[in-house]
C-alpha cells in the first residue's frame, strides 16, 4: 500500500503530525512512516527525535535516488548499487528568518558503466529531481559523486 495517490501526470502523498508541547509523532498515510518528532535542542527543545530538517534530508536522498535510478533504467545504464547521503542546513541570523540554506548530496555508485556516462547521469538526475528543484529555489544544492567499479 502506498501513501501516494496517482492520476495521469500527478502523484499526491500525505503525512500528519500530532503534536503537544515540544514534540509528537509524524505518520505517513501509507502506514510505513511512523516516527517521534521533537523540536531540536539547538532551538530550545528536547531533541531525541526526528525533526523537519532530518525528514527533508531523507526526502532529498530518497527523491534523488528514485530519480537517478529511473533515468538509469530509461537510458539502459546498469547501476549495481547506489548509496545516497543527504544533508540539509537550517540557517538564520538577526536579519534573515529561519530557512533551508543548503542541501548536500553525496552519492556512491557501483557500476560497470563508463565513469563519464555515470557522472552525466548523476548531474541530469539532480536537474530533474523534484526535491532538488524545490530546494534549489532558495538554497544551494550540491552534488558529490563517487563512481566505483563493479566487481
Amino acid at each position: 500500500m502506498s501513501n501516494a495517490k496517482s492520476d495521469a501526470g500527478r502523484i499526491e502523498a500525505e503525512a500528519t503530525i500530532s503534536w503537544s508541547g515540544w514534540g509528537g509523532t509524524v505518520e505517513g498515510a501509507s502506514g510505513r512512516l511512523h516516527a517521534p518528532t521533537a523540536t531540536q535542542v539547538e532551538l530550545g527543545g528536547p531533541g531525541h527525535a526526528t525533526n523537519p530538517e532530518e525528514l527533508l534530508a531523507a526526502a532529498l536522498a530518497n527523491c534523488y535516488t528514485s530519480t537517478i535510478t529511473a533515468h538509469a533504467r530509461a537510458k539502459k545504464i546498469d547501476i549495481a548499487r547506489i548509496e545516497t547521503k543527504a544533508r540539509t542546513r537550517l540557517s538564520w541570523d538577526e536579519k534573515t528568518p529561519h530557512h533551508i540554506a543548503r542541501g548536500d548530496l553525496t552519492v556512491r555508485i557501483t557500476t560497470a558503466e563508463p565513469e563519464a556516462r555515470v557522472r552525466q547521469l548523476a548531474e541530469d538526475a539532480r536537474e530533474h529531481c523534484p526535491i532538488c528543484n524545490v530546494l534549489g529555489a532558495t538554497a544551494d544544492v550540491t552534488l558529490a559523486v563517487t563512481v566505483l567499479p563493479e566487481r
